[in-house]
């Protein structure tokens, strides 16, 4: 493993420029930027950057990153590309577009994108027509660029690509060899998936590791602190280390949308040592 990276979404409340100060401080050695605009919980995350940043802005967050010490790992760039109106959905594929761009600016080595959420009832392969034509295109341009597209499957009610048979249906398309997976547990053990299975299932595409937990179902859920919810971290850590996987994990904290503890400071250093201290007892076997 590389190091420990962090979702900016939960140090909302610092500039981009702070919150890479707060993780270098914390010893975190990467960050996943977050450009989603709307991420349905709250208080609602606000975006730490855009893809409509100048060139100015691009440069001066570059090189903050590289003086802190701190890897620009991932831009989260997550919408809804199955949107049902055609306007709003090429909008949508756009910004991802656009979060490509910006990635290579940055030197960040992915973006990440997920495929939406149905508005209607049925017409499942009209959907599946929708997000393979934007991961196509996504990918093509990616690939131009330089930049690794990865994919995450979203557990809530309503999601498109929700569980492990759904990702996998996906990486069997074709036109998507070149697509690789951010795996986040806590999706898949809202819809009922081993984390452990699902993880050994996917592990050659996986680039990318989220450490959050869940508990609950898809229409009643919480993500709560690491280690107080339902995902089995110790088998998935120990899949993980058994699997030699050599990328980041990150943190993304979502507590505080349901009451739990809301001092980043805190969440960071509590969440860096239960991984830790986990990853340190499967390394030792």
């Amino acid at each position: 493993m590389k190091g420990l990276s962090c979702d900016s979404g939960m140090l909302h409340m610092f500039s981009l420029e702070q919150a890479i100060d707060v993780l270098a401080a914390q010893g975190y050695q990467a960050i996943d930027i977050s450009l989603e605009k709307g991420r349905p919980i709250l208080p609602v995350p606000q975006a730490h950057m855009s893809p409509d940043a100048d060139a100015n802005t691009r440069r001066q967050v570059r090189k903050h990153a590289e003086q802190a010490g701190v890897t620009i790992l991932a831009l989260n760039a997550t919408t809804n590309l199955i949107y049902n109106v055609p306007e709003t959905r090429q909008a949508n594929l756009k910004f991802v577009m656009g979060a490509l761009e910006l990635a290579s600016d940055l030197d960040a080595r992915y973006v990440v994108t997920g495929g939406g959420s149905k508005k209607f009832y049925g017409r499942e392969s009209q959907y599946w027509e929708w997000l393979l034509a934007a991961l196509r295109a996504l990918l093509s341009r990616a690939n131009q660029l330089g930049v690794t597209l990865a994919f995450e499957a979203a557990g809530p009610y309503g999601r498109f690509v929700h569980n492990l048979s759904r990702v996998k249906h996906l990486l069997s398309c074709e036109g998507l060899e070149a697509l690789r997976v951010v795996f986040d547990p806590s999706h898949y053990r809202l819809r009922g998936d081993s984390v452990v299975k699902a993880y050994e299932a996917l592990s050659r595409h996986i680039v990318h590791v989220h450490t959050k937990d869940a508990k609950g179902d898809p229409e009643d859920f919480e993500f709560p602190p690491l280690g107080e919810g339902e995902v089995d971290f110790d088998g998935l850590l120990g899949a993980i280390v058994a699997d030699g996987y050599d990328g980041y994990i990150s943190v993304e904290y979502e507590g505080f949308a349901w009451g739990y503890e809301s001092d980043c400071r805190k969440v960071l250093a509590d969440s860096k040592s239960f991984i830790n201290r986990i990853l340190a007892s499967k390394q030792n076997l």
